[in-house]
């Protein structure tokens, strides 16, 4: 039978029949193989446009996303880094427009997005709530959304989260009071009243807006009371009035202020990591050994968890060699307990590879984005343990493929072929071929990963 005649058949069978037909064709190998690959290849273009739009969709979130993070860590950056930014989400609120793009892959772009809104240091939050806002279409959507921002919004959107339930019929406010002080958009956020309008300004920066404008009208009395009148009622972010309050007591040489200051953040907790970095940086320029010791041990306990290698790292070369030896094991104790990532990392670097590959032949919850994502941690253990890692990766492609939907599909054949790299490396090609074989025929049921594998 010829290949035209084969495609022809292929073609007129009924879905299960034709299910049945590609896992045999493919496990018989040769023209049969290719045959049932060139099928699946051709009709794989026939599906809906939708994968594309949302593929698009997240790459434009992809391409945004480390800038976003990097704004952020740093409170910000250039113009043209902002630029491009704002390029990204504008493509994406325009794929919005268009149909095909699941609750699924929203959803999975908004959680990531919205992590990025709860550091609300980047000075784009406004911008990504907009988007955030048109991402989420339906009621149900909208409420995960108002939840997110009831929980983790600064004060503005803590009230922005009760419009939307009110809006969505959801009883309940961000305050307690029943009401609520957003307008429906994030625009009108981060306005600063002018002096002597009467106006109670309620965000550390409109208090700090407020506090420069009394400065700059010679009433530093004003401005300073101003400030602490915003430590005082400020609910959400605090890191502009940390910032004007610790300039103020520095230039006027009150190390007293300096460490009240210091109190007063460790019992609000909100942006204490900030001023601890600005105190550790102040007493390190001024020579304060002991003092400097005694912020960076409370950055690993406050600082973002993304920057606990580098405090790590930093401990190592500024502290004596005796006190980061007795400090080495609670440093260790609280990066793993508050970022098992940095803490794996420190563990490559110290050569204790046992206790990370303990953790992922024991772990059960695969996540592409958790501990292991991109394989980073398995990848540098495979040369050395590549039976231990190889079972690892069989389990994760049998619980994706139990998942079953495409998009699981696709990331199951993904770590096949991480294992038949490993298994090629090692010469196991007689054992890669029997479980290779034996995969595909347990696959035949699901038409998805039939198509997946049909690409490998």
């Amino acid at each position: 039978m010829d290949e035209k005649t084969l495609m022809g058949l292929l073609g007129t069978l009924e879905k299960g029949e034709l299910i049945t037909l590609i896992g045999f064709m493919i496990k018989l190998g040769g023209p049969a193989k290719q045959v049932a690959e060139d099928y699946c290849r051709k009709n794989a273009k026939l599906r809906d446009g939708a994968q594309d739009v949302e593929e698009e969709f997240r790459q434009h979130w992809k391409n945004a996303q480390p800038t976003v993070e990097m704004f952020n860590t740093c409170g910000g950056g250039s113009k043209s880094d902002e630029d491009d930014i704002r390029e990204e989400l504008k493509a994406m609120e325009g794929l919005l427009g268009k149909q095909g793009i699941s609750w699924t892959v929203r959803k999975e772009v908004l959680d990531e997005m919205l992590e990025e809104v709860a550091s609300d240091n980047s000075g784009l939050t406004d911008v990504l709530v907009d988007l955030a806002v048109k991402m989420c279409r339906t009621k149900e959507e909208r409420i995960y959304l108002a939840d997110f921002l009831a929980d983790y919004g600064n004060s503005f959107y803590k009230n922005f989260a009760a419009a939307i339930y009110a809006e969505n019929g959801k009883e309940g406010s961000a305050d307690g009071t029943g009401k609520t002080g957003a307008s429906g958009t994030a625009q009108s956020r981060g306005k600063a009243p002018e002096a002597g309008a009467g106006q109670k300004p309620t965000s550390a920066s409109e208090y700090v807006a407020l506090a420069n404008q009394y400065k700059k009208q010679g009433d530093a009395e004003r401005a300073f009371r101003t400030a602490i009148d915003g430590l005082a009622n400020v609910e959400g972010r605090l890191f502009e009035i940390y910032d004007y309050l610790f300039r103020y007591y520095v230039t006027g040489k009150d190390e007293a202020a300096l460490v009240d200051l210091y109190r007063t953040a460790r019992t609000k907790k909100q942006d204490r990591d900030f001023l601890t970095e600005l105190l550790y940086g102040y007493y390190k320029e001024q020579g304060n050994y002991e003092n400097q010791k005694k912020m960076l041990s409370d950055l690993f306990s406050c600082a973002d968890a993304r920057k606990l290698t580098k405090w790590y790292h930093t401990g190592q070369k500024e502290l004596t060699a005796a006190d980061f030896a007795a400090e080495e094991g609670k440093i260790l104790s609280t990066i793993k307990e508050r970022n098992l990532s940095a803490y794996f990392d420190i563990c490559m670097e110290k050569g204790n590879t046992e206790e990370i590959l303990d953790y992922l032949k024991n772990n059960r919850k695969f996540q592409k984005d958790g501990v292991d994502a991109g394989h980073r941690f398995s990848k540098q253990l495979a040369a050395g343990y590549p039976k231990e890692v190889l079972a690892v990766y069989w389990r994760e492609v049998d619980h994706y493929a139990e998942i079953g939907d495409e998009e699981s599909c696709r990331h199951a054949v993904e770590v096949l072929r991480e294992i038949h790299e490993i298994m090629e490396q090692n010469s196991w090609t007689d054992e890669w071929n029997e479980r290779y074989n034996d995969f595909i025929r347990d696959s035949i049921s699901n038409p998805l990963l039939i198509g997946e594998l049909a690409k490998f």
